[in-house]
């Protein structure tokens, strides 16, 4: 390790963590006699917990009875089947389960977990996984927290530069092997391994686990509990371990839903017109029909976010009633949902026609596309429009987006993945179809813009939380943008042009000094990037 200081001498730094950074590479040391800060070190992503802020998905009341039940039955006696695979198609309510399960065993035994989530930044990677899961192991038990920190004082960097498998072996299973907790003690939830957005690394660490599972000497000495969609790369690697009797198999699509989904419509609809009773008086009871309730539940299609779409979607604008007509002509899934709260989002703003099309189709690209989810302050930003009236478009869209009721500075976020990929397909969202090419270069070109801004001056408190996403991806907006086009559209852009003439060695230092480590270590290929616009503009 070279020196942080070659010219100084009796200087002295106690209990810290140091960055000694080469290209794009990054070596983390800790230097003390005390014991590491573990949170610090580990860098756990905190709404990626089964403790997460609110608002969390989770099983309705009395519904999944039968899976749940399924579930409990191999936690409490799976015998030597340390492993449960959970899928289904996307929308059946396996993120749900999951934080379920967590809840049910949370006060009862010990609980670690990690909920994917495309498009959210660190819930999105699979770097964050081993670190997260360690962090809360290491509050089990005094000697998990002890083996951790001996661990990283020794190899402060594994978390960083390590394979997964190794990962695995001293972040995960030696430390629990040191509580001496029985295997049945310890559940470890992985929610949603297909949100992961590099499907090599979660093969990876699939076969990581394979090869675990069949060394004697090693074995997992926790109950490990998966889920996923039923995507190839997966399927592929799980069907192996089933043939050897190491991972135990659910598929949801086993699990009639149908009754279950009527039970949440009902509980749903009852509350609605309690709470609307004022405008519901005239709706004689019972509401709805048992004819219509069974026609909403066929129009879920064993979907329980399709459901409670529909149930987002009848409670929102307008007359209840005349909305569940509405929802019962949804026949075709998710996407006649979403066409239908856009389109009426765009007729039903005072601005005009053209300027409000404009303008909503500018928020939900940036809501679409943004590598993590922003805020209302900072999506005011970065469009550049006064934050009242990006929160008076999304209350439009309440049906499909969770937006904060007062908070501006709360992120915004999707109700629903697919809402993303809808956006995002021409064949299916047609008018509606975000131009990926555009507004990535748009984003990455406003970014940059900030980046240059910000370096003449402090930030502020309500500046910095844009000015961290601005340095973390305008490089990523470009590249997306790049992927998306012929180089010279993006290339002869006068405001990118205009922006990288500004982008003056002061811009460089702020911009990196404000990029998050994680963000530093995947950064080679987007240098690439801007070493590829510059060599073209000069």
């Amino acid at each position: 390790m070279m020196p942080y200081f070659p010219n100084s001498s009796h200087l002295m730094v106690r209990d810290s963590n140091m960055n000694d950074i080469k290209g794009n590479q990054i070596n983390q040391y800790y230097n003390g006699n005390g014991p590491p800060d573990l949170h610090r070190i580990l860098s756990p992503v905190g709404d990626a917990t089964h403790d997460r802020p609110e608002p969390v998905a989770r099983c309705h009341p009395s519904t999944r009875l039968e899976v749940i039940a399924e579930i409990e039955k191999w936690i409490e006696d799976g015998g030597n089947c340390p492993i449960l695979w959970l899928n289904g198609p996307a929308g059946s309510g396996k993120s749900a389960i999951s934080q379920t399960i967590a809840e049910r065993y949370t006060d009862k035994k010990n609980v670690a977990s990690f909920f994917f989530l495309r498009g959210t930044g660190e819930r999105s990677k699979i770097q964050h996984l081993i670190p997260t899961l360690a962090h809360q192991v290491s509050m089990f038990d005094p000697a998990a927290e002890s083996i951790l920190i001996d661990t990283m004082i020794k190899e402060s960097d594994l978390h960083h530069k390590k394979a997964i498998s190794y990962q695995l072996d001293r972040l995960l299973i030696k430390p629990i092997k040191a509580t001496g907790l029985e295997l049945s003690n310890v559940i470890i939830i992985i929610d949603a391994l297909d949100e992961c957005d590099d499907k090599e690394l979660i093969c990876q660490f699939i076969e990581a686990l394979a090869t675990i599972c069949n060394t004697p000497y090693i074995q997992l000495p926790f109950r490990l509990f998966l889920t996923s969609r039923v995507e190839q790369h997966i399927q592929e690697l799980f069907s192996r371990l089933i043939e050897q009797y190491v991972v135990k198999y659910l598929s949801l699509q086993n699990f009639d839903a149908t009754s279950d989904i009527q039970l949440y419509l009902n509980s749903e609809l009852f509350s609605l017109y309690q709470r609307k009773s004022r405008i519901m008086q005239h709706i004689p009871w019972p509401w709805p029909s048992r004819k219509h309730l069974e026609r909403l539940s066929e129009n879920a299609a064993g979907s329980f976010i399709i459901a409670s779409t529909l149930m987002k979607f009848v409670g929102e604008k307008g007359h209840p009633d005349d909305n569940l007509h509405k929802a019962l002509a949804m026949t075709d899934g998710l996407d006649p949902i979403y066409h239908q709260v856009i389109t009426r989002a765009f007729k039903e703003n005072e601005r005009s026609q053209d300027e409000h099309l404009l303008c909503l189709d500018s928020v939900l690209a940036v809501i679409g596309l943004a590598g993590e989810p922003l805020s209302i302050t900072a999506i005011s930003v970065l469009l550049e429009k006064k934050a009242h009236y990006i929160v008076q478009m999304l209350l439009g869209l309440q049906a499909i987006l969770l937006i904060p009721e007062k908070d501006n500075d709360e992120p915004v976020r999707l109700f629903h993945t697919s809402l993303r990929d809808y956006l995002c397909s021409e064949q299916r969202s047609k008018e509606l179809c975000i131009n990926m090419q555009k507004s990535h270069a748009g984003l990455g070109i406003r970014c940059l813009q900030l980046i240059v801004g910000y370096s003449m001056k402090d930030d502020n408190a309500k500046e910095q939380d844009i000015a961290r996403y601005a340095c973390n991806y305008w490089l990523h907006h470009l590249n997306q943008s790049l992927k998306n086009a012929k180089n010279e559209e993006l290339l002869n852009d006068t405001a990118l042009n205009a922006s990288l003439d500004g982008f003056t060695l002061q811009s460089v230092i702020y911009w990196w000094m404000r990029t998050e480590s994680n963000i530093k270590s995947d950064i080679k290929s987007d240098i690439e990037v801007l070493e590829a616009i510059l060599v073209n503009i000069n």
